[in-house]
Order: C-alpha cells, then sequence, then structure tokens
C-alpha cells in the first residue's frame, strides 16, 4: 500500500493559474447558463447561497480539471 501512494508529492504539485482561471470563468458561465435556462424556461427563482455556491464549485472544478490536464500531460 506504501508503493501506491508513493508518486504523489504535494510539494511538486503543479498549479498554473492561467489554466486556472480558463477553466474557473468558463465553468462559472456555463453555471450561469444553466441557472438563467432555469429561471427561464422551468420558473426556477435563484436562493441564497446559489451565487456563492457556483464560486466554490466553479473553483473545485477547475482545480480538479487542471490536475486532470496535469495528470494526462505527465503519462504522455
Amino acid at each position: 500500500m506504501k508503493e501506491y501512494f508513493s508518486y504523489i508529492n504535494i510539494i511538486t504539485m503543479f498549479f498554473d493559474k492561467k489554466i486556472f482561471f480558463k477553466y474557473f470563468f468558463l465553468i462559472l458561465a456555463l453555471l450561469a447558463i444553466v441557472f438563467n435556462i432555469a429561471m427561464i424556461f422551468f420558473g426556477y427563482e435563484l436562493m441564497q447561497f446559489d451565487i456563492p455556491g457556483s464560486i466554490l464549485t466553479s473553483a473545485l472544478l477547475a482545480n480538479l480539471l487542471m490536475l486532470l490536464g496535469q495528470d494526462q500531460k505527465s503519462h504522455e
């Protein structure tokens, strides 16, 4: 089991701000479009925590996509 986790090193993890913010704003725009469609066609009303939750979700998904993209590049 120790051998499985031996390649994970937080210090050497790569964080690219340009890629992160590209994904962050793309996901935020997609969520805004989804909320607008839901409000226009289905009568959805935004709740108190929809906007902060969307921002947090966008940040987490952008980080996940960035790390998955980095993992794909490391296997090539």
